[in-house]
């Protein structure tokens, strides 16, 4: 009897990924169609995608296993999937800043400007400074990075969340 091969973490991580990244890439392009990219909900609108992405590819990968799957294999699944996401969607923001619609830089820079304004915190005098410093992180590569290192913290937290409730441990009984 052949016995079958383990179902590869990498793959069943990345093709989750692949899609999860496509589907942040819809709901962005679907609020820069709208005009609602810099509405201050339209930052939450990508948390649910996240969540139910690693949960479905931590089903994915456990399914492929043969229905069990350790903690730290779900962990693991959820991570990867969303670190491709996280890549994809990354890459996407930055052609969208850099190339598509490079006004958009311009555009955060004077939404960025008016909230500190609104908030007050800071005196007038060091407004500019403080706008300066502001705009030098929004360009579009750094961006693209500060992207793809939080969509892997944010992997992180998810993951560790619910891999408790995806894994599904191997049973002790071996059956005869």
């Amino acid at each position: 009897m052949e016995e079958q091969k383990p179902a590869s973490l990498l793959k069943s991580s990345l093709t989750s990924g692949i899609y999860i990244g496509v589907a942040l890439i819809l709901i962005s392009v679907i609020l820069y169609v709208a005009g609602l990219m810099f509405e201050t909900w339209a930052q939450y609108v990508s948390w649910p995608i996240l969540l139910g992405g690693a949960i479905w590819a931590q089903l994915a990968y456990r399914k492929s296993l043969g229905g069990e799957m350790t903690y730290g294999q779900a962990f693991g699944a959820g991570v990867l999937a969303l670190i491709f996401a996280s890549v994809l969607s990354s890459i996407y923001a930055y052609l969208l800043y850099a190339v598509i619609d490079p006004s958009l830089q311009e555009q955060l820079r004077i939404l960025t400007e008016q909230r500190i304004i609104e908030k007050g915190n800071v005196p007038e005098e060091q407004l500019d400074m403080v706008v300066e410093m502001a705009t030098k992180f929004q360009k579009p590569a750094i961006l693209a990075t500060f992207g793809i290192l939080g969509g892997a913290f944010i992997g992180l937290i998810i993951s560790l969340i619910t891999a408790i409730f995806t894994k599904k441990n191997p049973s002790d009984l071996v059956p005869e």
